[in-house]
């Protein structure tokens, strides 16, 4: 364990609360291309609040560099960067990734949600460009995780921004993220 194991992260330090509570209330109004639209989830988290947390939890807190990084936090809450409606979103997007993945080494850091329901924070660290995983013991909870996040990406049409602007785990242009998410179903001995 090195010492940016230890090292504090953004969200313990600060957290922009405000902008991204009021994203995550005007996105309950969103209808079209979101998530909540394929499934009705009784604790299904925004996806604005998920996006926001997985990036400021895979943030060191470098105080030179903290309003850089809440700004940027505050910037990918609205769900316009990530609907494809923010022409500047992709940007966004690609430079979270970036800071991430120099935070890490250049590695994509491995998310694990142990209960992952609806699905938001796995897709949420997937879109951010790690390596994810995630574990239900519901099956409707995995065959839903299953629908919003693995089978777009293997069966749906392949966009310029998805091979382009992604890497795999191994750094390699033009590969889907798919290579990146695994559903697994936990069952009970």
């Amino acid at each position: 364990m090195n010492n940016q194991d230890m090292a504090n992260r953004l969200i313990e330090t600060d957290f922009p609360l405000r902008a991204v509570s009021e994203q995550s209330v005007r996105e309950k109004n969103i209808r079209h291309g979101h998530i909540s639209t394929l499934h009705i989830w009784w604790a299904r988290r925004p996806l604005a609040a998920s996006r926001a947390t997985a990036l400021a939890a895979l943030l060191p807190d470098d105080p030179k560099r903290r309003n850089e990084f809440l700004q940027l936090v505050a910037q990918i809450a609205p769900w316009e960067v990530v609907s494809g409606q923010d022409t500047g979103g992709a940007q966004l997007i690609q430079k979270a990734r970036e800071l991430i993945r120099e935070a890490h080494d250049g590695r994509a850091p491995r998310v694990l949600d142990c209960f992952a329901g609806g699905g938001a924070i796995p897709l949420e660290a997937l879109r951010l460009g790690c390596e994810t995983y995630a574990l239900d013991c519901n099956p409707v909870a995995v065959l839903l995780n299953k629908a919003v996040l693995e089978f777009p990406q293997k069966f749906g049409r392949t966009t310029e921004a998805t091979t382009k602007d992604t890497k795999d785990t191994k750094g390699a242009e033009g590969q889907l993220v798919s290579r990146n998410f695994r559903v697994f179903r936990v069952f009970r001995g």
